[in-house]
């Protein structure tokens, strides 16, 4: 017999009006939902890039400030978002995760 190997994917992506986002994704036929950021995606997102390319990478904060306003932030979320999905794409981290 051969077994299917699942994938966890991102299903949704949505910041309530409080600031909060949550995220869900689906592995199977079973759904979950993970708070992600409670008080702005892009806060939390920019906390730990700017951190990152100022600490890491030797950017100084007018480079980065600049990186971030010309499409810099949709990427960085864009690969927070696709980090935590990875995360997950495992049967015993998928099973570890309590739903909302």
């Amino acid at each position: 017999m051969i077994k299917t190997k699942l994938r966890t994917e991102l299903v949704s992506l949505v910041e309530t009006a409080y600031g909060e986002a949550i995220l869900t994704m689906k592995r199977g036929e079973e759904e979950k939902q993970l708070l992600i950021a409670e008080c702005g995606l892009s806060d939390v997102v920019y906390e730990s890039s700017v951190d990152y390319y100022l600490d890491n990478e030797h950017w100084t904060q007018e480079k980065f400030d600049d990186y971030w306003e010309n499409g810099g932030e949709d990427k960085e979320i864009d690969n927070y978002v696709d980090g935590i999905v990875d995360f997950y794409d495992d049967d015993l981290t998928w099973e570890e995760l309590e739903t909302l």
